[in-house]
């Protein structure tokens, strides 16, 4: 049974990482996911910024990435930006995407899932910034209608 906590008092990095965001979802849309997982090696303070988003899965990963590392640097100190080891982009189908939005963290909260049943894809523990169903896939949205005249 997953564990979610909400976190009291953010780390740098991780309060820094909510107002990334906030900015780029204003800029863009909505996340469906954004969390932070600890590197491999255990010993270090060291972080994975895992992300997906509707907006990503059209413009496409080769458009998004100088993006994303872009305002990451606009919003990351250089102490936390050298706790970031990389940045990971999933399309908004995969696995863990849809698995995480049953979490329902909005933007602006960071919560700590501990016991996440996410041993396919390696996960223990998280600090989850965004696990939501993006609002355009949450119900019903307009689409143009094509006619002739």
């Amino acid at each position: 049974m997953a564990i979610k906590t909400l976190v009291e008092d953010p780390s740098p990095l991780e309060r820094q990482a909510v107002e990334f965001v906030k900015q780029m979802t204003q800029q863009r849309g909505d996340f469906a996911l954004a969390m932070l997982l600890p590197s491999e090696a255990s010993l270090s303070d060291r972080w994975r910024l895992v992300l997906s988003a509707p907006w990503i899965d059209r413009e496409g990963l080769a458009a998004v990435i100088p993006t994303l590392t872009s305002e990451l640097r606009k919003h990351l100190s250089r102490v936390s930006a050298k706790k970031l080891e990389r940045v990971s982009v999933l399309p908004t189908s995969d696995s863990l995407v849809v698995g995480m939005a049953s979490l329902r963290v909005a933007p602006g909260e960071v919560y700590d899932v501990q016991n996440y049943p996410l041993t396919a894809n390696e996960i223990g523990d998280a600090i989850v910034l965004v696990a939501q169903r993006p609002k355009a896939a949450q119900g019903h949205y307009a689409q143009p209608a094509h006619s002739r005249a």
